[in-house]
């Protein structure tokens, strides 16, 4: 174990210098800067928008659907309509969300009449979550809003541009094979 200096910093440590006046801040590569780092630069940011985008279109759905409902109770909702029966296990799991956080948005939807929680067949002991009728034709309104929401970003792109516009959010939602 490496004993620290006179300063208390370990031996090794890197130790930001002081600038010299008038000396540019360091900085990441920004989208204006040529090569292959700005135009990373560039994908960070366009990724940063959409994303932007998409929570303020989730917010918007989720107020649509029922202003009750958060968010992140009708993304958990979606999860359920998409991948049932499942657990809450499975959503913490695919969605990264606490547990005690799902429970909570579990609990809400059960309460609000948009989800069903049913033992298992297999495994009575754990208990599975469908959406209910209610939730269906619900959803199928919002889902219907939210095309028109998109059909609008897509505006005069010809269905060759959006097939591969598909393609290429599907490539890059599908990491790369690390091998």
């Amino acid at each position: 174990m490496s004993q620290p200096t006179d300063d208390g910093t370990p031996p090794g440590a890197v130790i930001d210098a002081p600038r010299p006046a008038g000396a540019a801040a360091p900085r990441l590569p920004g989208p204006d800067d040529d090569g292959r780092e700005g135009l990373m630069a560039s994908v960070v940011d366009e990724i940063g928008s959409m994303m932007v985008e998409a929570k303020r279109t989730i917010a918007a759905a989720a107020s649509r659907f029922d202003p009750d409902v958060p968010p992140t109770a009708f993304y958990v909702l979606r999860y359920v309509m998409k991948h049932q029966p499942c657990t809450a296990g499975d959503i913490v799991k695919a969605m990264a969300l606490d547990k005690s956080a799902v429970s909570r948005q579990v609990a809400l939807l059960r309460e609000a009449g948009f989800v069903d929680v049913v033992p298992d067949a297999a495994d009575g002991r754990v208990m599975t979550l469908g959406s209910t009728d209610r939730a269906e034709a619900r959803m199928l309104e919002v889902r219907h809003e939210n095309r028109a929401v998109f059909r609008s970003h897509v505006e005069g792109w010809t269905d060759d541009e959006l097939a591969e516009f598909a393609g290429w959010l599907h490539r890059f939602n599908t990491p790369a094979d690390p091998r």
